[in-house]
């Protein structure tokens, strides 16, 4: 018996499967980590770190890209060319921190999420 593979049925399989390989764990009282599906060059788990600042929510990467690729800092380029990629893309970046964020309401937080671990891959294979 051969089903024809249904497209809303597909849909729906990558959402569950996306949903059940996500872990978010609440690390403070206003804070959550969200390890996502996403894997960087170096094989390991992206992680986003969800704050809630005022009435929008904060998703950064908490500056440990940037630290995990050099954390010596002894390439400036490669921070500069990772902080132009991240504005380039519509992220904000903390010069302090090293920090790639977005600032997002409720209704996009999900988006803003995925967007920045495909971000953080992106930038991955710089280092």
């Amino acid at each position: 018996m051969n089903k024809e593979l249904k497209a809303e049925k597909l849909k729906e399989d990558i959402g569950n499967w996306v949903s059940q390989n996500t872990g978010v764990i609440k690390v403070a009282e206003d804070t959550y980590e969200v390890a996502t599906t996403q894997i960087d060059s170096y094989g390991d788990t992206v992680y986003c770190f969800i704050t809630k600042v005022g009435d929008y929510y904060e998703v950064s990467d908490d500056g440990r890209l940037l630290f995990k690729l050099d954390p010596g800092e002894t390439n400036p380029e490669l921070y500069e060319t990772g902080e132009e990629i991240a504005l380039g893309a519509g992220f904000d970046f903390d010069d302090e921190t090293c920090s790639i964020s977005v600032t997002t309401d409720e209704e996009n937080l999900a988006q803003a999420t995925i967007r920045l671990a495909q971000l953080q891959v992106a930038i991955s294979y710089l280092g």
